[in-house]
């Protein structure tokens, strides 16, 4: 036990005592009575202009009162009480209780693993490079090796020496394809090293400025460098165990290692499957970029570690604990280290289009399976499991899930229909509540610029890598709000509920959520919604599927594509070259599934198809006559990442650099006359023009497409398609054989009933590297992504829970006290005040930081946090 600080501690210092948490751990607490004491005065041994406000009190004692029995049962305080009425009698009055809930804010730092101005009204992005992020980023790849096959061979092109890590089987690597490797790095407050002992010649770090190929080894005989070294035996002698250092606390700060990067540029992550030496082999092919690259572009990799607990967290809460923590002489914090990054899961309920489950591993088998039962939870899986309290108007809607396909039309999506839904959530054995008790979504308020914290608008996420098809930029990602700035008025950041329809006791008023939008206008002025926020549980569920497979590793791409419009059209009309007057819809029996891909053969890589599935019903067959209906399919300018495929349709051309440099050489010539004698110089320029050639590394920006080919199917009406009946129509020769922006747009495509019946069927594994059923391989599938490759930064609060107890003491009342060394008539002072239950055993006590005079009608606040 301490005395109290004066001057630096509260008026009145608190602390509930061992019996106090006792009772309430069950469900005993109970305020009855107060008592009132001097126990730390004395008044006979001090001259009477003594200054008693001087004296020091002892802090509250947590053990107070303690009842766990002897030896550790103890009673202290009050020792001197105050006699309520007169000078005998009880000694206990009772308290007023007036508690109030007050919520608290505070801003959580920016977690993820990117870095950026996010104020700026365009942020240039960094990715976070030093060892709390990665396992390396000293690996580059030289672009112009690439082929198209899944084994690259990486080069060693380090920023930060005091990493010495290689990749191994397991890891995730990430690839920038954005030919800028050689130099996008940088690490500054890099620990100095330890020099060694004995001085041996050890190589200078590389340059980050130029990439050197590791070194191949000195072969021998017989030696398979790709073998699987034969391990070493275990010693038969014990050896000598090295304690481990006790931890810098403060911790030093980490290097700050970044490299430069936008989303002009094709991003995957890989799962690395083999290493031998400086060759990976990878789940899936690279990109060939046709020899359109040249010899000096490189490819900054990133290697991620395989799980959570290599890096970012731990199996165990120990090691968030600091290891003097509890011997009450360390200065560290109680949480050792901060877990730096979110989780993201993506779960799946349905197989992706052209997934055939009698070849390739279904969504059973996906990564993040075990996730489903949040999908249904929080109302992405059953139709009949919930409603949605949108408003008092919108009071029982089947689904608040929708987006805006290219031409500006609201999609909804059924829970049913909702195939797949990223989870991003933190979840990790730290000790600390990083985030409060929820994320903090108050209302933007104008008038209060100084100080927003609480507000919604602070709430952002952040995917910097993202080519997201509704902004007209492609190169620097993303960020999503729940109170977007420049909607003022729009009624976007509005709270709405999750109702069960089984249980009404939990609709008052159900789960609470928002929705998450960006800030790109819609023809109606309104941004587009991607998912929901659930501030209560602490998550973001993205249930946009564009964003979802641009997250996926296994969709191969990093930009989204729009949805297109579909109509009806009567065959043979609007320009329909067909001999068929039969449409493909015969009536409103049947509905089409319409979606698309853009396919290489050639060169770039292939990709996911479009993640959004629009459908079409027939005719009500009510107009006259009543003819059966092809499909048309139409797209808006969304396309703004779509470059021209540079193999086919761009020229690069290197301009030369002109340097010219003047020089004067002397000529000179003497003229001779008789008087006077003259001498001129004269100066005739003589130029030499250099002209050098840069090396420009010019990789084109955005993703490209040789082939457009529509992927669809036709069904019963009212059920889902099928994954393996969906059909593939190429479309290529209808834009003039190259795949654009304006030929997109420019056209409408018509889905005939010739075209479908003799279509083929639709085979995702001829386009992405599916996981074949029965591979024991490492490779990736869906869902097994583990952490949300972006930032994330929000406000967060807690509700305080006080309980106020009004201490009043009349003028007639507690004016005599049981300190035996206090006189009738003289002044007297209170050091604490004791709550106490029925049994009169003490719950709360409270320490006066100064002996206070006794006078006249007092009132003491105690107050007790919850």
């Amino acid at each position: 036990m301490a005395y109290i600080i004066k001057n630096t501690s509260g008026l009145v210092n608190t602390r509930v005592t061992d019996t106090g948490r006792k009772k309430l751990s069950q469900g005993s607490f109970k305020i009855a009575y107060f008592q009132v004491g001097d126990s730390e005065v004395s008044y006979d041994k001090l001259p009477s202009n003594y200054n008693y406000n001087n004296l020091f009190v002892l802090e509250p004692a947590f053990n107070t009162q303690n009842s766990a029995g002897v030896p550790e049962s103890n009673r202290q305080s009050i020792k001197y009480p105050y006699y309520v009425d007169g000078s005998s009698g009880s000694t206990y009055g009772i308290p007023y209780m007036d508690s109030v809930v007050e919520p608290v804010y505070n801003r959580a730092p920016l977690r993820g693993f990117f870095t950026g101005n996010t104020t700026a009204d365009t942020i240039v992005w960094s990715a976070l490079t030093n060892d709390q992020y990665v396992v390396s980023s000293n690996y580059v790849i030289d672009m112009s090796t690439l082929s198209g096959s899944n084994k690259v061979q990486i080069i060693y092109s380090g920023c930060n020496y005091t990493n010495l890590n290689k990749p191994s089987i397991g890891d995730i690597i990430t690839i920038y394809y954005d030919g800028f490797g050689e130099y996008d790095c940088s690490c500054i407050n890099l620990p100095t090293p330890t020099p060694s002992v004995t001085p041996t010649l050890t190589p200078e770090p590389t340059s980050s400025q130029t990439a050197t190929p590791t070194p191949t080894p000195t072969v021998t005989k017989n030696y398979n460098p790709c073998e699987s070294p034969t391990p070493t035996p275990t010693p038969t002698k014990t050896p000598c165990l090295t304690p481990t250092p006790s931890r810098l606390c403060p911790a030093p700060p980490p290097p700050n290692c970044v490299i430069s990067m936008n989303s002009c540029y094709q991003i995957l992550t890989y799962r690395i499957v083999d290493v031998c030496e400086d060759t990976i082999t990878l789940d899936r092919n690279t990109p060939d970029f046709c020899g359109t690259v040249i010899s000096h572009c490189y490819a900054r990799t990133l290697i991620y570690p395989p799980n959570m607990t290599s890096i970012y967290d731990s199996l165990t809460p120990n090691p968030h604990w600091g290891e003097q923590v509890i011997d009450f002489e360390s200065i560290c914090d109680t949480d050792q280290f901060d877990v730096k990054v979110w989780n993201m899961n993506i779960p799946w309920t349905e197989n992706p289009a052209g997934l055939l489950p009698t070849k390739y591993e279904g969504y059973e088998y996906f990564g993040s399976v075990d996730y489903i039962g949040s999908k249904e939870y929080f109302g992405y899986n059953s139709n009949s499991g919930q409603t949605f309290f949108i408003n008092n108007t919108l009071s029982a809607e089947t689904t608040d899930t929708f987006y805006y396909n290219s031409l500006g039309e609201v999609v909804d999506i059924e829970p049913e229909e909702q195939k797949a839904i990223a989870i991003i959530h933190y979840t990790n054995q730290t000790i600390d509540f990083f985030y409060g008790e929820k994320f903090a979504l108050e209302p933007y308020d104008p008038s209060n610029l100084d100080d927003t914290t609480g507000q919604a608008r602070n709430f952002r996420l952040h995917i910097p890598w993202l080519m997201w098809h509704k902004n007209p930029d492609c190169c620097f990602g993303q960020t999503f709000w729940v109170d977007p700035p420049g909607f003022d008025g729009k009624e976007l950041f509005q709270v709405r509920y999750v109702q069960t329809t089984k249980n009404d006791d939990m609709n008052n008023p159900g789960i609470r959520y928002y929705h998450l939008w960006d800030n790109n206008k819609n023809k109606n002025g309104l941004p587009n919604r991607i998912g929901k926020v659930f501030p209560d549980s602490k998550l973001i569920i993205i249930d946009d599927e564009e964003v979802i497979a641009a997250m996926s590793y296994k969709s191969n791409r990093n930009f989204t594509l729009p949805a297109p419009q579909l109509s009806l059209i009567t065959p043979n009309t609007c320009g329909q070259a067909s001999l068929n007057a039969d449409g493909v819809l015969t009536g409103n029996g049947e509905t089409m599934y319409v979606t698309y891909r853009f396919t290489n053969k050639t060169c770039s890589t292939n990709s996911l198809h479009c993640n959004y599935y629009v459908k079409l019903v027939g005719n009500n067959n009510d107009c006259s006559p009543n003819v059966s209906q092809n499909v048309a399919v139409r797209f808006g300018r969304e396309f703004n990442c779509l470059g021209e495929n540079p193999i086919t349709t761009t020229t690069t051309t290197y301009y030369p650099i002109t340097t010219t440099s003047t020089t004067y050489y002397p000529i000179t010539t003497t003229s001779t006359t008789y008087s006077p004698i003259t001498t001129t110089t004269t100066y005739s320029p003589i130029t030499t023009t250099t002209t050098i050639c840069p090396q420009t590394c010019d990789i084109t920006k955005g993703y490209f497409a040789e082939y457009f080919q529509i992927v669809c199917q036709k069904v019963v009406t009212g059920q889902r398609p099928n994954p393996s009946n969906w059909k593939v129509i190429d479309y290529t020769s209808d834009l003039g054989g190259i795949v654009t922006q304006d030929a997109l747009t420019n056209n409408t495509f018509v889905i005939t009933k010739d075209q479908y019946d003799n279509a083929p069927y639709y085979d995702l594994g001829n386009y992405v590297n599916l996981t074949k059923i029965g591979n024991d391989e490492p490779d990736l599938n869906f869902g097994d992504e583990y952490y949300f490759y972006g930032s994330f930064e929000s406000d967060i609060m807690a509700t305080i829970y006080e309980m106020k107890y009004k201490i009043n003491l009349n003028f007639t009342e507690f004016q005599n006290t049981t300190n035996p060394t206090w006189k009738q008539g003289t002044k007297s002072y209170i050091t604490e005040i004791a709550l106490l239950d029925e049994d009169k055993d003490i719950l709360v006590m409270s320490k006066l930081q100064s002996p206070v005079l006794r006078q006249g009608i007092q009132q003491y606040l105690v107050k007790v946090d919850f």
